[in-house]
């Protein structure tokens, strides 16, 4: 009878021949991943030595050949393992952004922040003994379920999408059948109407950044009496944002080059964002958040203003220059315009975010030209995002009123004499 091949990617028995005095050699057939059975060893001073070698010598060609056993995931691997394994998995995926890894991160490990509060729920932390086969449906549902009932309906959601594709993980290497994510729970946010600013608001927000920038109080901020100056900018960036409708992060990423100013009127290029990743540092990332962010608005007369104001008349076309650079001339954090725009509107205007300028424009472009035209000046692949998300304005029902009138009610003759009786 032929000798039973091995399954790829592990080894046969292990015999050890004793060659001198402390010297021991260890040796097994291997199926590489080629499918080709070859034989290894390993040498050490005992007869345990060498087959603890032999073993790190299979482990070592494993690792060369890139890849895994599929018995890298069992029923009994610990669920802080399995998270090990998904990370590296999307480490290895070109289409995950550095920022999207390291949300991943933040969510599964424990913080080493001494600043950070140690009852936050991190993967790891909350199921650090768990096995697979003890994460179930009604296990994870129970976990999910918990953190909303502490008002992290976000964090919920995160914590979805992380665990769905680590038991994906599982099942591809065999050790569950099917995702128990599955099954879970829907988790659903309260739907919130977009807000945009109206005329009024728009101009007695811009009175006050203008008193906030004279170093004046303003509800909730007090007057300025020492530190750096008050920033211009804020001022600045808020009618770049109103005029293009970009993102808050866009907005910090534009350089003088984007402007185009050889255009009537002139244009804006909108090709990046800016990020901050742990290790990495704040950078300018060469891309938008969708492939549809890429894009060119047209800039409306107040925005040109602004920027003739900054000296864009006199700019070099390829000067690749922050428009919005910080004190020490690199990229702006957006951690710490935030920062300072909160003082800026201060306590009257607490709902009004970078985003609220960008509702605002978005809107204004719906109610004139149709959610479509809208969905392209804010870079989004669907109008149904645009809509919902953005713009301050209820659906409009087609004019139905041909046959509506039809349902008019009989008038009798004691109305029609009287039209006192009639409310309307």
């Amino acid at each position: 009878m032929p000798r039973q091949a091995l399954a790829i990617g592990t080894y046969g028995n292990i015999t050890c021949t004793k060659l001198g005095l402390r010297q021991f050699r260890a040796r097994a057939r291997y199926r590489a991943y080629s499918g080709e059975t070859v034989r290894v060893e390993g040498w050490g001073t005992s007869k345990t030595g060498a087959e603890n070698r032999l073993k790190e010598v299979v482990q070592e060609r494993i690792k060369s050949e890139g890849r895994q056993r599929n018995g890298t995931v069992t029923r009994n691997t610990l669920i802080p393992e399995l998270a090990d394994l998904w990370l590296e998995e999307m480490a290895l995926d070109e289409t995950t952004l550095p920022q999207t890894l390291q949300w991943y991160r933040e969510e599964i490990e424990p913080s080493d922040d001494p600043r950070a509060r140690k009852d936050t729920v991190k993967i790891k932390t909350a199921m650090s003994g768990v096995r697979l086969f003890e994460a179930d449906t009604s296990y994870l549902d129970a976990h999910l379920k918990m953190i909303q009932k502490n008002g992290h309906t976000r964090k919920a959601q995160s914590h979805k999408i992380i665990l769905t594709g680590m038991m994906s993980l599982a099942v591809r290497h065999g050790a569950i059948r099917e995702n128990p994510m599955r099954e879970v729970g829907k988790i659903k946010r309260k739907k919130t109407k977009p807000k945009a600013m109206d005329e009024t608001t728009r101009n007695g927000l811009r009175a006050q950044l203008e008193t906030w920038l004279a170093g004046e109080a303003i509800p909730g901020t007090p007057a300025y009496t020492s530190g750096p100056a008050r920033d211009p900018d804020i001022l600045n960036a808020a009618d770049i944002l109103l005029g293009t409708g970009a993102r808050p992060g866009e907005c910090l990423a534009f350089r003088r080059c984007d402007i185009d100013r050889s255009a009537t009127p002139w244009e804006m290029t909108i090709s990046g964002t800016i990020v901050r990743v742990t290790g990495v540092g704040l950078y300018r990332q060469e891309w938008t958040k969708t492939d549809a962010g890429y894009r060119t608005v047209v800039l409306p007369r107040f925005t040109i203003e602004t920027l003739r104001a900054l000296g864009a008349d006199d700019w070099d076309p390829d000067d690749e220059a922050p428009l919005f650079p910080s004190r020490r001339g690199g990229w702006r954090d957006p951690h710490n315009f935030g920062r300072t725009w909160r003082a800026a509107r201060g306590t009257t205007y607490a709902w009004i975010t970078p985003k609220t300028y960008r509702k605002t424009n978005l809107t204004a472009v719906a109610e004139q030209f149709g959610a479509e035209q809208a969905k392209r000046q804010a870079g989004h692949r669907n109008s149904s995002t645009t809509e919902q998300h953005y713009i301050d304005q209820p659906a409009l029902a087609p004019d139905s009123t041909a046959v509506l009138n039809r349902l008019a009610p009989a008038v009798s003759g004691t109305a029609q004499d009287n039209p006192g009786n009639q409310d309307w």
